[in-house]
């Protein structure tokens, strides 16, 4: 009977112990996946959207949209939006240049501005909008992210049709200021218009192993704005219908020929890593939220912005990297 009791206790202490086992190892597991993938972000609440789409570009060139008075045409770059732009000294004896945009209606639009990838131009170029608070003014480095869309940010802005968005001579960094074209998009979640210019506007895929142009990747991680967030796995990983970060800069790249494995700790093997003051448009960027694992990836777009599927917004966004917590760095793929 002793024997017997004894035998029983040492079954249960065994089973206990193998159970122990068991779910430790699913919580390493667990805790290698952690799906946190942006859930801890800060910052604005983006809104609901349900209105109908509007978008407005004016170029330099639009002349009863566009005045730059004393500031001179350029046209040597060949990532111009149009057939030129506007240059001035960056506190020269010249005025604001102004571009008219007509607003359907008060609500909440994303601004984006295009100046051409020259290298050299300000480093701290004063973007002002009108809003329905007053003018709200950012600054941007022309010196780089040049050569497409840029974000600036969300902002409510009142219905009219008035000079909406300026650039402001008085800049303190070096360098000639540029004026090229804005778009107003109306929403937080939709992208610039697709219209672009420069040498790779066409370049879809890069079967050949020719790299992509950075825009070509941000425009294509654009598309997938407003995809509901899945965790994958366990979920499925479907273009425009469920993503998560990993599945989102997979699915971006795999247009281009490029094959990323739907994880973002295992996507940061992948390329050679970027220092964050030369992350540009298109390449990876990674973050470490719970402080041990590569939890969140997503793809920069300029301006310290980046494109990524949240599970803290609940879709794909475009939205400031500095409410993310956790950077760990950039990655550029090779081709």
């Amino acid at each position: 009977m002793r024997r017997s009791v004894l035998f029983a206790a040492a079954f249960l202490l065994a089973a206990i112990a193998a159970t122990s086992a068991s779910l430790f190892i699913f919580y390493e597991s667990s805790e290698a996946r952690t799906p946190s993938q942006g859930s801890v972000a800060s910052g604005p609440e983006l809104p609901e959207e349900d209105f109908p789409a509007y978008s407005q570009t004016v170029d330099n060139s639009s002349e009863s949209r566009f005045e730059a008075p004393g500031w001179e045409s350029e046209s040597s770059s060949s990532e111009r939006y149009g057939e030129d732009y506007r240059i001035a000294g960056p506190r020269g004896d010249v005025e604001r240049a102004r571009y008219k945009v007509r607003i359907p209606e008060t609500d909440t639009y994303s601004v984006y501005a295009w100046w051409p990838s020259a290298g050299v131009d300000n480093v701290s170029a004063r973007y002002g909008i009108s809003t329905t608070s007053g003018v709200e003014w950012t600054e941007v480095d022309q010196g780089k992210d040049g050569g497409s869309w840029v974000k600036l940010g969300e902002y409510r802005m009142k219905g009219g049709d008035r000079y909406a968005v300026q650039i402001a001579p008085g800049s303190d960094g070096a360098g000639h200021l540029v004026a090229d074209a804005v778009a107003v998009v109306r929403g937080v979640q939709s992208g610039p218009p697709e219209k672009s210019y420069g040498p790779a506007d066409g370049e879809t895929f890069a079967a050949q192993g020719k790299r992509p142009s950075r825009k070509a990747i941000v425009r294509q991680a654009r598309r997938h704005l407003g995809t509901r967030y899945v965790l994958s796995p366990p979920g499925p990983c479907r273009a425009f219908r469920k993503e998560d970060c990993s599945c989102h800069t997979k699915l971006v790249f795999r247009k281009f020929g490029k094959r990323l494995p739907d994880d973002p700790a295992r996507q940061w093997q992948r390329g050679r890593r970027i220092a964050k003051s030369n992350v540009r448009p298109g390449d990876l960027v990674f973050f470490r939220e719970n402080g041990r694992n590569i939890t969140h990836v997503g793809i920069y777009s300029g301006n310290g912005n980046i494109i990524h599927a949240s599970s803290y917004f609940g879709k794909v966004v475009e939205s400031k990297m500095k409410y993310i917590r956790g950077y760990v760095g950039g990655r550029r793929l090779n081709w």
